[in-house]
């Protein structure tokens, strides 16, 4: 039996009981009861129960108890209401959690005290987390958040109102670190002025500082006037000693370049006459002239070998000879892809004629690049003194008998100027060891001394010869040792040399041991069999070729009357013009020398016109009557000078491809110019 139908019979059952006691007395009268109130129905009552229930489990619990005695429909209803009545009690969990949770982060600002910028940031992250709470708050009402929106607008109006002291109190500290760093700044550039002749560095860096002071007086926005005055009287105190310091800089540029005039005017005036007159080839008086070889076989060795007369008013006088060898450590630009390379020479101080006089010489080259050869280890034994012997014993050294060449000798430890050069046997060892290359292939030398405990090298022509040789300067009476070397990688490539035959041209210049004496004079120097276009070469030409290269030399423009003083080195561009139908024209190869970098690297607005010139069928040419004409400023001077050359390495279309020659040139009284030339056919 259902609950419900209990509770009906419950009810039916008291009802009679009632009616009987009613008629028990003698009282005939009847009193009429009214009816009682129906019992509420299992629907009813679920409804009742449902909207009373405050758990989950409670509302279902309400809906099962009924859900025999309910229709479908009502069923459906009381379900919906169960539902309803669940979410609304998941609701008010979820309000009270957020209430809590707001209540949790209002707690947590605090804000009675925000004197610190750590304080301050705490206080911002309590206020964001209160923040994030009441967009958490999404269950609670508008009403119940009033008072934890009113906390937050109080608290953020707090955090702000201390974020802008403190910052106001940062910005007036790193304010004042400006000034006081921009002031001892300023002191330490005033000190370094103070007592001494200024470089511009030393004004600049006083200005900078100044300037520096300046800006930070006016960045001191946060800083009262009074706090600011001290700086400002010492930038305008400062301005005083820099202008003071300024002057004196000025008056000893002054000075300086008065100095720097005087020694120009000086060196213009002995490279003027240095440069003197043309290059001479040749032998007897007046000649000027140098050779150049840069191969490794001893007939043109790496050197420059300067021939002059310095005597040119006597007959016979004795000429000036001097070797010149290369300068490893310098570096020449390379002009239109020909090599620059530099050579000197100083007479040692125990030659008794010339001894600290000085030479030096630029030469430029088409010389190829050398190229691999065969492996070290495994070029076979040739000819005593016409070849190489590479052969190596079973530890890897140079076998004896080897034939050393000079040329190929290479180590640091050997560079010196002239004669030999001795290593002593270190303690406790049996060889000398020395790193260095041969052939181009690194490895390390070993000498067994002699009975001297000696090992020795001698300046070569070019390179070192291994052993040396016993001389007045540097005398050891039981030879220089037994050299062996052995090549780091066995399978290594000797480097062979790309070619013999070359054209070069450069300059040169003698300086006498007191300065005073200067001479300098211009070269050409080919090696090779295509030295020339020899034969009946030109004459069986016809049309005309360009040439186009590079070009140096010495020049001076000397003036005693207030005029210019330069003088040094020129680098230039040199082109060429040859018109081979007309080779007996004396206008057959003219050229101009342009583009004009000076002694101080800076461009001139100079030309040489070379003004034309026969070409000789066997390629040589030397000017007619007009010789050369320099122009300065767009200023000609009149036509004088000589210039002379060929044409050389007759390509496979019968035209030679390389002009090489030398011109020496002069401007008015004031400017003498010598310089060589190298061009290659376009």
């Amino acid at each position: 039996m259902s609950t419900y139908k209990k509770l009906t019979t419950i009810a039916a059952v008291a009802a009679l009981a009632i009616g009987l006691a009613a008629c028990g007395g003698g009282d005939d009268t009847t009193m009429e009861m009214p009816p009682p109130p129906p019992p509420p129905t299992p629907y009813e009552m679920a409804v009742t129960n449902i909207a009373a229930a405050d758990t989950e489990e409670a509302a279902q619990a309400a809906y099962d108890a009924v859900k025999d005695d309910v229709t479908a429909a009502q069923g459906e209803m009381l379900q919906m209401r169960v539902d309803a009545r669940i979410a609304a009690i998941q609701m008010a969990a979820r309000a009270d959690a957020q209430k809590m949770a707001l209540a949790d982060a209002a707690g947590a600002i605090d804000t009675s005290d925000l004197s610190t910028q750590a304080l301050v940031d705490a206080a911002r992250m309590a206020i964001a987390d209160l923040r994030q709470a009441l967009t958490d708050a999404a269950d609670v009402s508008e009403a119940d958040k009033a008072m934890y929106m009113m906390q937050l607008t109080d608290a953020v109006d707090a955090v702000d109102m201390a974020q802008g002291g403190i910052d106001t109190a940062t910005r007036r500290m790193n304010q004042m670190t400006a000034l006081s760093d921009a002031s001892d700044t300023l002191q330490a550039a005033l000190s370094a002025l103070s007592g001494v002749t200024p470089t511009q560095a030393q004004l600049d860096a006083a200005n900078a500082a100044l300037t520096d002071l300046n800006t930070a007086i006016t960045a001191g926005a946060d800083l009262t006037e009074t706090e600011k005055a001290p700086y400002q009287r010492e930038a305008d105190n400062a301005a005083m000693p820099i202008q003071t310091a300024q002057q004196a800089f000025e008056d000893a540029e002054d000075d300086a370049e008065e100095v720097a005039a005087r020694a120009m005017r000086i060196t213009a005036s002995r490279l003027y006459a240095g440069i003197g007159s043309a290059p001479l080839v040749g032998t007897g008086d007046g000649v000027r002239t140098a050779v150049y070889g840069a191969q490794d076989a001893p007939a043109t060795a790496n050197q420059v070998v300067v021939t002059y007369d310095p005597d040119v008013t006597t007959a016979g006088s004795t000429d000036v000879t001097a070797t010149l060898r290369e300068d490893t450590k310098a570096m020449v630009a390379d002009i239109a892809g020909w090599t620059g390379k530099r050579y000197t020479h100083t007479v040692p101080s125990t030659v008794t004629d010339r001894a600290g006089d000085t030479f030096e010489a630029i030469v430029y080259s088409n010389i190829g690049d050398p190229e691999e050869g065969d492996k070290f280890g495994q070029i076979g034994v040739a000819t005593a003194g016409t070849g190489y012997e590479y052969g190596l014993t079973a530890q890897g050294e140079t076998v004896a008998g080897f034939i050393w060449v000079a040329a190929n000798v290479a180590s640091s430890s050997f560079d010196h100027d002239a004669g030999n050069k001795e290593f002593k046997l270190p303690s406790n060892s049996v060889r000398v060891m020395i790193s260095g290359s041969y052939h181009g292939v690194s490895g390390t030398y070993y000498c067994t001394p002699a009975a001297s405990s000696t090992c020795a090298v001698q300046v070569a022509a070019r390179g070192f010869t291994l052993g040396g040789t016993a001389d007045a300067d540097n005398a050891f009476t039981t030879g220089g040792g037994t050299w062996a070397f052995k090549p780091s990688n066995p399978e290594a490539r000797v480097m062979e040399a790309a070619d013999t035959s070359y054209a070069s041209y450069g300059w040169w210049l003698h300086k006498s041991a007191n300065g005073r004496t200067f001479t300098a004079s211009a070269f050409v120097d080919d090696k090779g069999t295509a030295d020339l276009a020899s034969g009946a070469i030109i004459d069986a030409l016809s049309g005309s070729a360009t040439y186009v290269g590079g070009a140096a030399g010495k020049y001076s423009l000397f003036s005693l009357t207030g005029g210019t003083n330069d003088a040094g080195h020129f680098t230039a561009r040199a082109t060429l013009e040859a018109d081979f139908t007309n080779n007996t024209a004396a206008t057959a190869i003219t050229g101009t020398i342009d583009n004009f970098i000076g002694a101080d690297g800076e461009s001139r607005n100079w030309t040489v016109e070379l003004m034309g010139s026969r070409i000789a069928n066997d390629g040589t040419f030397a000017d007619a009557d007009d010789g050369t004409q320099w122009t300065i400023d767009g200023q000609p001077a009149r036509a004088g000078g000589e210039w002379s050359g060929s044409l050389r390495e007759v390509g496979t279309d019968g035209v030679p491809a390389v002009a090489t020659g030398t011109f020496h040139s002069v401007y008015a009284l004031d400017g003498r110019m010598v310089g060589a030339f190298g061009a290659n056919k376009q």
